[in-house]
Order: structure tokens, then sequence, then C-alpha cells
């Protein structure tokens, strides 16, 4: 179907859902003793063959047992509640190079794994980096802040939790079909702006720190039978501020909306990471928040979440969408690599 149709009925099926209409058997998967014997195996595997993060792939991290499961989980992030809690893996008994490669793997088998910056790296350490809350080039996931509902450049977004804040930092996911069931119900006069799209903030990486997409990314998107959303306010407003753009009535409305349906209890699920646990998303059927944090005065003992993003070969996406998460921040570090040459 063309990218051009706009959805014009509701959502429907195991993808739609509201909190309180959830079980924990809906989302909650659990390591069993065989599944970590498993995982221990694959690991020490990869380690007798010094191989690292980005090194390795599928087969050479085999989980015959554990495999099974990721399978299962793989099925319910592109076709059943579009998100998963993995519980939990025995950190314990790792250091943190065994933990990258103990979440890279489990990662091979669900996708392949892209670069999150310009720099092209692979496997994210989400905590405190002690940088200046104030310059637009920090990222959100280098700081204490509060996080608004967005996505990332990716088909799938998954968080380790290595270890917890000592307050805050809580998880929160929202269900974009039923945002957008409650957009169509409200205001279905503002859908052709989300089609349309924006421009966004490439935040901070590359060259040029007041670089924004050269091209819209639509908000919503519908494509084979599928809708896709990708939605940040920050990225939004951060581009406009750098082209010079200030919104118009009809965005500010639009703007006003979602800001109200992403809050709505309802339609978002809270959770705390506990140290071991694995949360997997589909950033096209979920949006992803996160709460300020306090963390210990050691900052041994920070808070740290280890942050992959995955592609999934066999998942269609409309060409405009595809166009800016497949790639990560591939296009931009392109273009920061053609602007060194030219130098």
């Amino acid at each position: 179907m063309p990218e051009e149709v706009i959805l014009d009925a509701p959502v429907t099926g195991p993808a739609v859902w509201m909190r309180d209409d959830l079980q924990a058997s809906d989302w909650v998967w659990r390591i069993t003793p065989d599944e970590a014997a498993d995982l221990d195996a694959a690991l020490r595997g990869v380690e007798a063959r010094r191989l690292g993060v980005g090194a390795f792939g599928k087969a050479d991290f085999p989980l015959p047992v554990f495999g099974r499961k990721l399978a299962a989980i793989r099925k319910a992030l592109t076709g059943g509640v579009r998100f998963a809690l993995l519980r939990k893996v025995e950190l314990e008994r790792y250091d943190l190079r065994q933990i990258e490669l103990l979440f890279w793997g489990i990662g091979a088998h669900l996708g392949v794994g892209l670069g999150q910056n310009a720099q092209g790296a692979l496997l994210t350490h989400v905590t405190h980096h002690n940088l200046d809350p104030n310059d637009p080039r920090v990222r959100g996931y280098q700081d204490r802040r509060e996080q608004g509902p967005h996505n990332d450049l990716a088909d799938v977004v998954g968080l380790m939790c290595v270890r917890k804040a000592r307050s805050g930092g809580a998880s929160s996911i929202v269900n974009s079909y039923a945002l957008y069931n409650e957009l169509l119900r409200r205001r279905p006069d503002l859908l052709p702006l989300c089609y349309r799209g924006f421009y966004l903030d490439y935040r901070g990486e590359g060259a040029d720190p007041n670089a924004t997409t050269s091209y819209r990314i639509p908000i919503f998107s519908y494509s084979d039978g599928k809708l896709s959303c990708f939605y940040g306010r920050r990225g939004i407003d951060v581009a406009m501020k750098k082209r010079g753009e200030t919104p118009s009535a009809e965005e500010k409305d639009l703007f006003a909306l979602l800001d109200e349906l992403v809050a709505q209890e309802n339609l978002r699920l809270d959770m705390q990471l506990e140290t071991g646990d694995i949360q997997l998303i589909n950033n096209y059927s979920v949006l992803h928040a996160r709460t300020a944090y306090e963390d210990h005065e050691d900052p041994k003992l920070w808070r740290l979440m280890l942050r992959l993003w995955l592609n999934l070969p066999d998942l269609e996406l409309p060409p405009r969408l595809a166009r800016f998460t497949r790639a990560g921040f591939a296009d931009v570090a392109t273009a920061q690599a053609e602007g060194s040459r030219a130098r």
C-alpha cells in the first residue's frame, strides 16, 4: 500500500494495549537456570576465541536452550505486544566486559546491531557522563534529567540494567497505536501533519552542531497495511530553532495534544529495571521515556544501563522512515567524514 495513504480507521490487534489490560505474563520473560547455563557456555566460547563486541554473530554465540525463548520474544516484538522484559541475567558472576559480550550475543539472536553515534559505537553506556546539561550537543542518555517519550534510530531498542540509581530512573513506555487511535478519535484533522512529518535535530552528532535532517521524518507512516510511529518532541523543537522556524497554530495544536496523550496513565506502562533485567521494545510501536534520577555519591555505584540498537532485516518499513532510522547516525557520520576530507 502506498506510504502516502492515511489510515482513517483505528488500529486493532494485540499490539494495541492499555496499561490496565496487560498481564505480567504478556510481557515478562524469566530466565531459567538451564537458560543461564546456556548463556554462560556461549560466553565462554566467544572468550576462548577472543571475539569482542561487534566481532561475532548468532552462529558464534549458540544458544540451543535459551535461543528458543529469544525466538518467541522476537515474535512478540514483531507480532505481539511489541515489547518484552527479560528477567534476569545473572550479572553478579561477570565483569563489565563479559556483560557487554553477553548482551551483544543476546542481541545477535534478535537482529543486527548498528552504530548509535557518528563514531559508530555499537554498545552505549547510558549513565551520567559529567557533561554540561546546558550544552545542546549533550544527548539524553548522557545525563540524569528526565527524558520524555521518544523513539530511537533502530528497529528494536534493548536496555540492560547493570546498576540501578539510588532513586528514580524508572522506565516508561507508551503504546504508539493506542496513541494513534486517540488522535484519530479527537483530532483527525491533524493527521496529515503527522504523515507529512518534521525536520529533526541530529543531537550534536557530526561536525556541524547546527545540523538537522535535510528532509522531514513522519510521525506516523502507513505502508503495506502497517502503521509505524516516530516521535520526539525535543528533536523537533531543537530542529525548528536551528532552522529559524516557528510552529504554526496547527502544529502547536498537534504538539499540545500529543504531549497530553503521551502523559495519559492508561497509555503508559512504568517499570523499574532491576540488575540483570533487559527491556526490549519495537521502536515503531512503542515510545520510551525515563524519569530523572539521583545517583550514589561514589561514581563506581552510579546508575549504568547498556543500550543496544538492532535492525530486523525482515521488517518492512516505509521508505521515508527507513531512510532515517535504519542508518542510525551513518548519514551524519558520512557528512562528517566528507567534511574532514575537504579540509
